[in-house]
Protein backbone atom coordinates (compact mmCIF):
# COMPACT_ATOMS: atom_id res chain seq x y z
CA UNK A 1 0.00 0.00 0.00
CA UNK A 2 1.18 3.24 -0.63
CA UNK A 3 2.18 5.78 1.82
CA UNK A 4 0.11 8.52 2.30
CA UNK A 5 1.75 12.26 2.44
CA UNK A 6 0.38 14.33 5.31
CA UNK A 7 1.16 18.26 5.94
CA UNK A 8 -0.47 20.82 8.51
CA UNK A 9 -1.63 24.41 7.26
CA UNK A 10 -2.82 25.92 10.70
CA UNK A 11 -3.61 28.80 8.86
CA UNK A 12 -6.46 30.59 11.59
CA UNK A 13 -7.18 34.09 11.16
CA UNK A 14 -10.65 34.00 12.62
CA UNK A 15 -11.82 37.54 13.75
CA UNK A 16 -14.21 37.13 16.37
CA UNK A 17 -13.44 39.01 19.12
CA UNK A 18 -14.40 36.41 22.03
CA UNK A 19 -11.15 33.66 19.48
CA UNK A 20 -8.95 36.59 19.47
CA UNK A 21 -9.44 37.42 23.42
CA UNK A 22 -8.32 33.75 23.90
CA UNK A 23 -5.23 33.95 22.30
CA UNK A 24 -4.54 36.73 24.41
CA UNK A 25 -5.31 34.95 27.62
CA UNK A 26 -2.30 34.27 30.00
CA UNK A 27 -3.78 31.99 32.17
CA UNK A 28 -5.32 29.53 28.81
CA UNK A 29 -2.25 29.69 27.06
CA UNK A 30 -0.21 28.43 29.99
CA UNK A 31 -2.68 25.24 29.81
CA UNK A 32 -2.60 24.71 26.19
CA UNK A 33 -1.65 21.44 25.53
CA UNK A 34 -1.58 21.19 21.42
CA UNK A 35 -0.59 24.07 19.81
CA UNK A 36 -2.30 23.09 16.45
CA UNK A 37 -4.38 20.43 15.13
CA UNK A 38 -1.48 18.70 12.89
CA UNK A 39 0.86 18.49 15.47
CA UNK A 40 -1.60 16.89 17.75
CA UNK A 41 -2.86 14.20 15.86
CA UNK A 42 -0.06 13.37 13.19
CA UNK A 43 2.05 11.16 15.18
CA UNK A 44 -0.94 8.83 15.80
CA UNK A 45 -2.13 8.28 12.73
CA UNK A 46 -2.37 4.51 12.09
CA UNK A 47 -1.84 3.89 7.99
CA UNK A 48 1.33 3.79 6.21
CA UNK A 49 2.34 7.66 5.88
CA UNK A 50 5.20 10.71 4.92
CA UNK A 51 5.05 13.42 7.56
CA UNK A 52 6.04 17.04 5.99
CA UNK A 53 5.11 18.92 9.01
CA UNK A 54 3.28 22.50 9.27
CA UNK A 55 3.53 24.57 5.93
CA UNK A 56 5.40 27.82 6.95
CA UNK A 57 2.61 30.47 8.07
CA UNK A 58 2.87 33.75 9.88
CA UNK A 59 3.33 33.03 13.84
CA UNK A 60 0.08 36.03 14.82
CA UNK A 61 -2.48 34.02 11.75
CA UNK A 62 -2.05 30.68 13.72
CA UNK A 63 -3.58 29.37 16.65
CA UNK A 64 -1.52 29.55 19.17
CA UNK A 65 0.90 33.36 18.21
CA UNK A 66 4.23 34.24 19.79
CA UNK A 67 4.89 36.29 22.46
CA UNK A 68 6.69 38.19 19.52
CA UNK A 69 3.91 38.41 17.83
CA UNK A 70 0.54 38.74 19.76
CA UNK A 71 0.61 42.83 19.62
CA UNK A 72 -0.22 41.55 15.76
CA UNK A 73 -3.61 39.85 17.54
CA UNK A 74 -6.66 41.82 17.00
CA UNK A 75 -9.50 42.23 15.15
CA UNK A 76 -8.66 44.56 13.12
CA UNK A 77 -5.85 42.72 11.54
CA UNK A 78 -7.51 40.10 11.06
CA UNK A 79 -10.37 41.41 9.28
CA UNK A 80 -7.64 43.10 7.27
CA UNK A 81 -5.81 40.22 6.58
CA UNK A 82 -9.33 38.36 5.23
CA UNK A 83 -10.20 41.18 2.86
CA UNK A 84 -7.54 41.75 1.29
CA UNK A 85 -7.05 37.96 0.20
CA UNK A 86 -5.04 36.93 2.24
CA UNK A 87 -6.48 33.19 2.95
CA UNK A 88 -6.29 33.08 -1.19
CA UNK A 89 -2.31 34.48 -0.97
CA UNK A 90 -1.61 31.38 1.46
CA UNK A 91 -3.49 29.06 -0.84
CA UNK A 92 -2.07 29.38 -3.73
CA UNK A 93 1.59 29.04 -1.49
CA UNK A 94 0.41 25.78 -0.34
CA UNK A 95 -1.07 24.45 -3.94
CA UNK A 96 2.29 25.96 -5.23
CA UNK A 97 4.54 23.70 -2.55
CA UNK A 98 2.24 20.73 -2.59
CA UNK A 99 3.30 20.76 -6.87
CA UNK A 100 6.86 19.97 -5.57
CA UNK A 101 6.57 17.88 -2.65
CA UNK A 102 3.24 16.01 -2.75
CA UNK A 103 3.40 15.57 -6.24
CA UNK A 104 1.30 12.89 -7.81
CA UNK A 105 0.89 10.99 -4.43
CA UNK A 106 -2.32 10.76 -2.18
CA UNK A 107 -2.41 13.65 0.73
CA UNK A 108 -4.26 14.34 3.40
CA UNK A 109 -3.85 17.99 5.16
CA UNK A 110 -4.67 19.02 8.38
CA UNK A 111 -5.94 22.67 8.71
CA UNK A 112 -7.45 24.94 10.55
CA UNK A 113 -9.05 27.47 8.64
CA UNK A 114 -11.47 25.62 5.73
CA UNK A 115 -10.28 27.94 3.37
CA UNK A 116 -6.50 26.64 2.26
CA UNK A 117 -7.76 23.01 1.78
CA UNK A 118 -8.85 24.41 -1.38
CA UNK A 119 -5.44 23.82 -2.33
CA UNK A 120 -5.62 20.11 -2.11
CA UNK A 121 -8.53 20.60 -4.26
CA UNK A 122 -7.26 22.58 -6.61
CA UNK A 123 -4.08 20.26 -6.85
CA UNK A 124 -5.91 17.39 -7.43
CA UNK A 125 -8.22 18.44 -10.36
CA UNK A 126 -4.91 19.84 -12.08
CA UNK A 127 -3.38 15.91 -11.35
CA UNK A 128 -6.19 14.50 -12.63
CA UNK A 129 -8.15 16.77 -14.86
CA UNK A 130 -11.82 18.62 -13.08
CA UNK A 131 -13.74 16.39 -15.47
CA UNK A 132 -12.82 13.50 -13.26
CA UNK A 133 -12.32 14.83 -9.87
CA UNK A 134 -15.17 14.42 -7.58
CA UNK A 135 -15.00 16.55 -4.60
CA UNK A 136 -16.90 15.35 -1.24
CA UNK A 137 -17.56 18.19 1.44
CA UNK A 138 -18.63 17.57 4.56
CA UNK A 139 -19.79 20.61 5.91
CA UNK A 140 -22.87 22.13 8.45
CA UNK A 141 -22.59 25.08 6.78
CA UNK A 142 -22.48 26.01 2.64
CA UNK A 143 -19.44 27.75 2.07
CA UNK A 144 -20.29 29.49 -0.94
CA UNK A 145 -21.60 32.61 0.83
CA UNK A 146 -19.82 35.80 -0.47
CA UNK A 147 -19.07 38.35 2.64
CA UNK A 148 -21.46 40.70 0.87
CA UNK A 149 -24.66 38.19 1.17
CA UNK A 150 -23.98 37.07 4.31
CA UNK A 151 -23.52 40.94 5.80
CA UNK A 152 -27.15 41.26 4.12
CA UNK A 153 -28.28 38.41 6.20
CA UNK A 154 -27.00 39.73 9.11
CA UNK A 155 -28.37 43.94 8.53
CA UNK A 156 -31.53 42.04 8.06
CA UNK A 157 -31.87 40.34 11.23
CA UNK A 158 -30.67 43.46 13.07
CA UNK A 159 -33.25 45.26 11.67
CA UNK A 160 -36.53 43.08 11.82
CA UNK A 161 -35.23 40.70 15.03
CA UNK A 162 -35.26 42.37 18.71
CA UNK A 163 -33.58 39.80 20.02
CA UNK A 164 -30.96 39.49 17.33
CA UNK A 165 -27.36 38.38 18.41
CA UNK A 166 -25.61 40.50 15.93
CA UNK A 167 -24.52 44.34 16.82
CA UNK A 168 -25.76 46.95 15.08
CA UNK A 169 -22.86 49.23 16.13
CA UNK A 170 -20.26 46.44 14.97
CA UNK A 171 -18.86 48.44 11.91
CA UNK A 172 -17.58 44.75 10.19
CA UNK A 173 -21.00 43.52 9.49
CA UNK A 174 -21.07 46.69 6.64
CA UNK A 175 -19.36 47.03 3.52
CA UNK A 176 -16.94 44.30 3.50
CA UNK A 177 -15.73 43.29 -0.01
CA UNK A 178 -16.18 39.84 -1.04
CA UNK A 179 -13.03 37.86 -0.20
CA UNK A 180 -12.06 34.28 -0.69
CA UNK A 181 -12.64 33.13 3.12
CA UNK A 182 -13.92 29.87 4.91
CA UNK A 183 -17.01 31.51 4.33
CA UNK A 184 -16.83 31.59 0.71
CA UNK A 185 -14.33 29.64 -0.92
CA UNK A 186 -16.51 27.73 -2.98
CA UNK A 187 -17.80 30.70 -4.61
CA UNK A 188 -14.38 30.96 -6.00
CA UNK A 189 -13.61 27.16 -6.64
CA UNK A 190 -16.85 27.14 -9.30
CA UNK A 191 -16.72 30.46 -10.56
CA UNK A 192 -13.62 30.11 -11.55
CA UNK A 193 -13.80 26.65 -13.03
CA UNK A 194 -11.36 24.81 -10.81
CA UNK A 195 -13.66 22.46 -9.85
CA UNK A 196 -16.86 21.55 -12.06
CA UNK A 197 -20.29 22.29 -9.94
CA UNK A 198 -22.39 18.84 -11.08
CA UNK A 199 -18.89 16.84 -9.40
CA UNK A 200 -19.27 18.96 -6.16
CA UNK A 201 -21.56 17.08 -3.20
CA UNK A 202 -21.52 19.13 -0.15
CA UNK A 203 -23.22 17.38 2.58
CA UNK A 204 -24.42 17.36 6.31
CA UNK A 205 -25.66 21.03 6.00
CA UNK A 206 -27.41 22.65 8.75
CA UNK A 207 -28.19 26.06 7.15
CA UNK A 208 -30.38 25.21 4.01
CA UNK A 209 -32.83 27.39 3.92
CA UNK A 210 -36.07 26.83 4.84
CA UNK A 211 -39.63 27.12 3.96
CA UNK A 212 -40.14 29.83 5.86
CA UNK A 213 -37.21 32.10 4.58
CA UNK A 214 -38.74 31.71 0.89
CA UNK A 215 -41.54 33.56 1.95
CA UNK A 216 -39.70 36.36 3.66
CA UNK A 217 -40.05 39.50 1.20
CA UNK A 218 -36.72 41.32 2.00
CA UNK A 219 -34.18 42.17 -0.89
CA UNK A 220 -31.29 41.24 1.33
CA UNK A 221 -32.97 37.75 1.90
CA UNK A 222 -33.85 37.11 -1.94
CA UNK A 223 -30.32 37.75 -3.18
CA UNK A 224 -28.98 34.96 -0.59
CA UNK A 225 -31.64 32.63 -1.65
CA UNK A 226 -31.09 33.18 -5.08
CA UNK A 227 -27.17 32.61 -4.86
CA UNK A 228 -27.63 29.49 -2.33
CA UNK A 229 -30.03 27.43 -4.86
CA UNK A 230 -28.34 29.32 -7.69
CA UNK A 231 -25.69 26.34 -7.21
CA UNK A 232 -28.08 23.66 -7.12
CA UNK A 233 -29.11 25.11 -10.35
CA UNK A 234 -25.50 24.23 -11.63
CA UNK A 235 -25.39 21.08 -10.19
CA UNK A 236 -24.19 21.48 -7.04
CA UNK A 237 -25.64 18.64 -4.71
CA UNK A 238 -26.31 20.11 -1.08
CA UNK A 239 -27.58 17.49 0.93
CA UNK A 240 -29.21 19.08 4.18
CA UNK A 241 -28.61 17.00 7.75
CA UNK A 242 -32.34 16.90 7.70
CA UNK A 243 -32.61 15.64 4.03
CA UNK A 244 -30.11 13.08 5.09
CA UNK A 245 -31.98 11.70 8.22
CA UNK A 246 -35.22 11.92 6.23
CA UNK A 247 -33.69 9.50 3.67
CA UNK A 248 -30.20 8.04 4.14
CA UNK A 249 -30.34 7.24 0.13
CA UNK A 250 -30.22 11.04 -0.48
CA UNK A 251 -26.76 10.21 -0.68
CA UNK A 252 -25.62 8.35 -3.25
CA UNK A 253 -22.17 8.31 -4.34
CA UNK A 254 -23.49 7.29 -7.79
CA UNK A 255 -24.17 10.93 -8.42
CA UNK A 256 -20.99 11.61 -9.14
CA UNK A 257 -19.44 9.95 -12.42
CA UNK A 258 -15.93 10.39 -11.39
CA UNK A 259 -12.82 8.11 -10.79
CA UNK A 260 -11.29 10.52 -8.37
CA UNK A 261 -11.95 12.13 -4.98
CA UNK A 262 -11.33 14.30 -2.77
CA UNK A 263 -13.05 14.49 0.23
CA UNK A 264 -13.25 17.72 2.45
CA UNK A 265 -14.25 17.10 6.30
CA UNK A 266 -14.89 19.78 8.24
CA UNK A 267 -15.26 18.68 11.65
CA UNK A 268 -18.07 21.13 12.46
CA UNK A 269 -20.19 19.12 10.62
CA UNK A 270 -20.34 16.70 14.10
CA UNK A 271 -21.23 20.11 16.21
CA UNK A 272 -22.57 19.19 19.63
CA UNK A 273 -23.05 15.87 18.75
CA UNK A 274 -19.92 14.11 17.78
CA UNK A 275 -17.85 16.71 19.20
CA UNK A 276 -17.21 19.94 20.28
CA UNK A 277 -13.71 21.39 19.16
CA UNK A 278 -14.89 23.13 16.16
CA UNK A 279 -14.21 26.62 15.38
CA UNK A 280 -17.79 26.88 14.59
CA UNK A 281 -20.31 25.38 16.82
CA UNK A 282 -23.82 27.50 15.51
CA UNK A 283 -25.54 24.27 14.53
CA UNK A 284 -26.14 20.56 15.85
CA UNK A 285 -24.46 18.50 13.99
CA UNK A 286 -24.62 14.82 12.86
CA UNK A 287 -23.74 11.79 14.90
CA UNK A 288 -20.60 9.69 14.96
CA UNK A 289 -22.23 6.82 13.90
CA UNK A 290 -24.30 8.89 10.90
CA UNK A 291 -20.36 10.45 9.72
CA UNK A 292 -18.92 7.16 9.48
CA UNK A 293 -21.74 5.37 7.94
CA UNK A 294 -21.44 8.23 5.37
CA UNK A 295 -17.52 8.11 4.68
CA UNK A 296 -18.39 3.85 4.49
CA UNK A 297 -20.11 4.51 1.31
CA UNK A 298 -17.61 6.76 0.26
CA UNK A 299 -14.91 4.37 0.85
CA UNK A 300 -16.93 1.40 -0.71
CA UNK A 301 -17.83 3.34 -3.73
CA UNK A 302 -15.97 3.35 -7.48
CA UNK A 303 -14.03 6.39 -7.14
CA UNK A 304 -10.36 6.30 -6.25
CA UNK A 305 -9.67 8.80 -3.23
CA UNK A 306 -6.58 10.76 -4.20
CA UNK A 307 -6.27 13.59 -1.37
CA UNK A 308 -8.53 14.66 1.82
CA UNK A 309 -8.63 17.65 4.56
CA UNK A 310 -9.37 17.49 7.65
CA UNK A 311 -10.03 21.08 8.91
CA UNK A 312 -11.27 23.92 11.43
CA UNK A 313 -10.47 21.99 14.34
CA UNK A 314 -10.64 24.24 17.64
CA UNK A 315 -7.61 23.87 19.63
CA UNK A 316 -8.84 26.05 22.29
CA UNK A 317 -12.04 23.43 22.75
CA UNK A 318 -10.73 20.14 21.84
CA UNK A 319 -9.87 17.81 24.81
CA UNK A 320 -11.78 19.78 27.61
CA UNK A 321 -14.92 18.53 29.54
CA UNK A 322 -18.14 19.25 28.18
CA UNK A 323 -20.79 17.71 30.31
CA UNK A 324 -18.76 15.54 32.60
CA UNK A 325 -17.37 14.02 29.27
CA UNK A 326 -14.27 14.91 27.34
CA UNK A 327 -14.25 15.79 24.20
CA UNK A 328 -12.83 13.68 21.55
CA UNK A 329 -12.26 15.92 18.68
CA UNK A 330 -8.76 14.88 18.03
CA UNK A 331 -9.91 11.03 18.82
CA UNK A 332 -12.68 11.53 15.98
CA UNK A 333 -10.02 13.30 13.34
CA UNK A 334 -8.05 10.38 13.62
CA UNK A 335 -10.67 8.21 13.44
CA UNK A 336 -11.85 10.23 9.82
CA UNK A 337 -8.41 9.91 8.33
CA UNK A 338 -8.09 6.35 8.62
CA UNK A 339 -11.89 5.35 7.77
CA UNK A 340 -10.36 7.59 3.94
CA UNK A 341 -7.20 6.04 3.88
CA UNK A 342 -6.69 3.11 6.23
Amino acid sequence: MDEIVVFGVPLDPDEREEVVIKKHDTALRSKLKEKDPYSAICEKIPFKKRLLGNAPVESWLTPFPSEEELFMCTVENYVAFIDCDGCWEYTKAVRDSMRELVSDRRSLMVAVDHSVACASMIHSAEKYGKDDLGVVIFDSHFDAILPTYRCGLIQYDIDTNPNSPFDPNDPFVYGRPDSFNADSFLFKLLEDGYILPENVMVVGVSDYPSKKSEKIDDERVGRYLELYHGFEEKGVKVISKERFRANRKSFDMGQLDVGHLHVSLDVDVGSRMALHGARFIDYKGLSEREIFSLLNSIRSSKSSIVSADINEIDVWKAGLMYSGKKDRTYDIALKMANAIFG
